[in-house]
């Protein structure tokens, strides 16, 4: 077996604006196994800022030097023997696990659905739309998101900055306006709200504005704001795609009616699957964050998940998608599973290669 680990910094159309953080590029890393047959297994997260490519190398050289049957033991044994920078190693840890199950999957010629126990083809998608508005003006979005609802789309996501200003307000319900009365509205307020308070009031407005769903007031750790922000208004909260161990879903589960979850961040498949499943018993929600076409095959297996969203191609924000060998198939607001053998990422992986800042080769010793 070897490993090789890709850092792309692609250029965007503009700034992405979430929240307080502005990312003038998206940055990745990206992984690839191959066994001793040739057989490939992909991942691939945002780096956020983190030294993520420099921890997942030397996570993957412990697992290429492990035999067959140990390797994602072997991840696991790496975070309990370091639990004073798990979440230093969490993210790198999380694409090694999805690498591996991606590899598994498609040694044994089957996609992760079918291993997980396969429930549905179909999966309804909530799009998220309204990027670069500073730039491309406040009509070009109103006139995405109706196609996005043409397309039959019941729920989307808008990005639209400051979520309390005036000006974020004033939009959202224009966008209302827009909309049929049953099209369900969300907002990512990616962790901007800064005390309990003043959420309620940016909550309450919201709601005025015809929002249905409120995400990311807080950081995940900030639990006990969620449950105070949820006895003091009535708008549907969403949080955990950042959460950095699983435990963090139970305490998440107590405040929010969606579970937003992430195994990219949260330590993996594994990991996913657990606050999936805790929801699940919990009767929440769980919509996973982006990287659709994982998320497809945790909702085709778990009926908790009851939507995926997705970050459509024509809007350029995030630009990994170039590097797919085949589109995801999305009809009727709802994607379609897919039933390729492996978890749902099919890289081009010579073109991402050629694009990358840099590769780092890892053989086995």
């Amino acid at each position: 077996m070897f490993a090789e680990i890709a850092v792309c910094s692609l250029e965007l159309p503009a700034p992405v604006r979430l929240g307080d953080a502005i990312y003038p590029t998206r940055d990745y890393v990206a992984v690839r196994l191959v066994d001793d047959e040739g057989i490939e297994g992909f991942a691939f997260g945002y780096s956020r800022g983190t030294p993520l490519a420099a921890t997942l190398e030397s996570i993957l050289r412990s697992v290429v030097a492990t035999r067959v049957g140990a390797r994602a033991g072997t991840v696991q044994r790496i975070l309990s023997a370091s639990p004073a920078v798990r979440p230093l190693l969490i993210r790198a840890v999380s694409l090694a696990d999805i690498a591996l199950w991606d590899l598994t999957a498609k040694c044994a010629g089957a996609p992760l659905v079918e291993l997980l126990g396969a429930t549905r083809d179909r999966v309804p998608v909530m799009p998220v739309a309204g990027y670069f508005r500073d730039v491309r003006g406040d009509d070009a979005v109103i006139e995405e998101i109706t196609e996005l609802e043409q397309r039959g789309h019941r729920q989307i996501k808008l990005m639209v900055g400051a979520v309390g200003s005036p000006q974020a307000i004033a939009f959202l319900g224009r966008a209302r306006d827009a909309l049929a009365p049953e099209t369900r509205l969300a907002v990512d307020a990616h962790y901007s709200l800064p005390s309990v308070p003043e959420a309620v009031r940016a909550a309450r407005t919201l709601e005025d504005a015809g929002v249905a769903l409120l995400e990311d007031p807080f950081v995940p750790t900030e639990w006990r704001k969620l449950r105070e922000l949820r006895r003091g208004s009535r708008i549907e909260l969403a949080a955990g795609e950042d959460v950095v161990d699983p435990v963090q879903y139970l305490d998440l589960l107590e405040s929010v009616s969606v579970l937003r979850v992430d195994p990219t961040t949260c330590g993996g498949i594994r990991a996913a699957l657990s606050g999936i499943e805790a929801a699940g018993h919990r009767g929440v929600s769980v919509i996973p964050h982006v990287f659709t076409a994982i998320a497809a095959q945790l909702a085709g297996a778990f009926p908790a998940v009851t939507s995926v969203e997705h970050i459509p191609v024509a809007s350029g924000s995030d630009p990994i998608d170039r590097y797919f060998d085949g589109e995801l198939t999305i009809e009727a607001g709802e994607v379609i599973v897919d039933r390729r053998p492996g978890v749902g990422i099919h890289l081009d992986w010579e073109q991402l290669r050629r694009d990358a800042a840099s590769v780092v080769r890892i053989d086995a010793a």
